[in-house]
């Protein structure tokens, strides 16, 4: 029943990073990515306390061990300041489905990691599954995206390729933190006040600090990122940590991998894009791909 309920978490998170992608690619073009990538965790962070304070009774999380606090510590600044980085700029410059697209070898890379880490191996429906699932995906980019030509693309499809490496390591890392029985929720605080502090550093070092403040006078911009910033940071991180607690790496990061499956409606009845009938297939074959994840338990 758990690791049912870790795949349902794992899909409502790829709805989450749907609605985050649409948010950070319109507001990073307005102000900047890395900016985007540090004002988001300022309003992350308070509300992730917030949330602790309520379920656990206590504002910040005081009883993990040592091992624990490096292992949820370093997943955080992995997950959300040097992967975010990368996947932040590459939205900008490759746009959000181009992005996700690449972003769905971070199963591959997490699934691989896991099984030196955790030993954690597969069975063969389950990576049977995980392949029609990227399959799928790659064909509703690819076909939708074929006539997109960009001539700094080769740069960009590497800082994609980092971003989704980088992501990998860091939900392996929190991975091994949860495995000693911590909250998600307290996981989330430690997460997310690791990659703000690691944003902070970068910020001063670069003295980008206050600017990033100063962009935010944007109103626009600061109320989209406050909306993303809660829907994604905080409530899809919380659903995916869940997930990584109480299902295998590799299917829950190939289920969240669905995000740009789930742009094509907003494409075509929203956005009014044309799409292609690839795309169409694309889309059957990546929720067929996610059917037999369930089956497969």
């Amino acid at each position: 029943m758990y690791i049912i309920l870790g795949y349902l978490f794992a899909l409502i998170t790829a709805a989450c990073w749907t609605q985050n992608s649409i948010i950070y690619t319109f507001v990073g073009n307005r102000v900047g990515s890395s900016t985007v990538t540090h004002i988001r965790l300022w309003i992350a962070f308070p509300a992730a306390v917030l949330i602790n304070l309520i379920f656990t009774g206590s504002l910040l999380p005081t009883n993990f061990s040592t091992l624990s606090y490096i292992f949820i510590g370093s997943s955080g600044v992995f997950g959300f300041f040097i992967a975010d980085l990368f996947i932040f700029k590459a939205f900008q410059h490759l746009g959000a489905r181009k992005t996700m697209v690449i972003m769905t070898l971070s199963p591959i890379f997490s699934a691989v990691i896991s099984r030196v880490v955790f030993t954690e191996i597969l069975s063969l429906i389950q990576i049977l599954g995980v392949l029609i699932t990227i399959i799928g995906v790659m064909i509703v980019i690819l076909v939708e995206g074929r006539k997109s030509v960009e001539k700094s693309r080769p740069v960009w499809i590497i800082f994609a390729l980092a971003g989704a490496l980088t992501q990998a390591i860091g939900m392996v890392l929190a991975k091994a933190g949860l495995s000693e029985g911590i909250h998600p929720i307290s996981a989330n605080v430690v997460r997310i006040g690791s990659g703000l502090g690691g944003l902070a550093v970068f910020t001063l070092l670069r003295g980008e600090f206050i600017t990033d403040f100063k962009k935010m006078e944007d109103k626009r911009s600061l109320y989209l990122l406050i909306a993303a910033a809660l829907v994604g940071p905080v409530f899809g991180m919380l659903l995916a940590l869940y997930a990584f607690s109480w299902a295998p790496v590799g299917i829950v990061t190939t289920l969240m991998q669905l995000t740009p499956v789930m742009l094509l409606p907003i494409d075509k009845f929203y956005l009014k894009k044309h799409i292609p009938l690839g795309a169409v297939w694309g889309t059957l074959i990546a929720v067929t791909g996610a059917g037999v994840l369930f089956i497969a338990n």
